[in-house]
This record gives C-alpha cells, structure tokens and sequence, in this order.
C-alpha cells in the first residue's frame, strides 16, 4: 500500500532548514510502507540546502519515495537538485 505524506503538515509552508529535511525524512523512514509519496500541496519556498539534504537522505533510505503536486514555485530548484543525485 502508499502511504502519502503531506510535508506541509509535517514542516510548514515554507521548506528552508536542512536540519528540517533531516527530521522529516527520519519521521518518513519510520513508516512501514516501502512505497511513500511526498505531497508537496501549499509549499511556496524551498531552499536550496533544504532540496540537497532532502535528496541526499532520500536517497540513503532505502524506500521508493516520489513527490507529487509539487507547485510550479518551487519545481524548478526541486528538478534541478533531484537530476544530481539521480546520476
């Protein structure tokens, strides 16, 4: 089964702190399912040391994590951080 998260619940609005990114992939490891979605519904700011510490640990956990409804402010920087470290 998904398991969908909304980060915007978990964090704020406003996605800037790599510490965040941390903390909320920890909560996000903690969940049985392999198969998480991250909803990216109401976020209007991530930062660019938020995208590289959320990529990074994302990448560590072992589970099959996709974002969705991520907004058209905030896509871009995502894009960009995800294609370095999918290569």
């Amino acid at each position: 089964m998904v398991q969908k998260v909304m980060i915007k619940d978990e964090i704020n609005s406003s996605l800037e702190m790599n510490t965040a990114a941390d903390d909320f992939l920890n909560k996000v490891n903690e969940i049985e399912d392999d198969e998480i979605l991250i909803d990216f519904t109401g976020i209007v700011f991530i930062s660019r040391s938020f995208a590289q510490a959320y990529f990074s640990k994302k990448n560590k956990l072992g589970k099959n994590i996709d974002e969705i409804n991520v907004p058209d402010e905030v896509k871009p920087l995502l894009d960009l951080i995800k294609k370095k470290f999918e290569k």
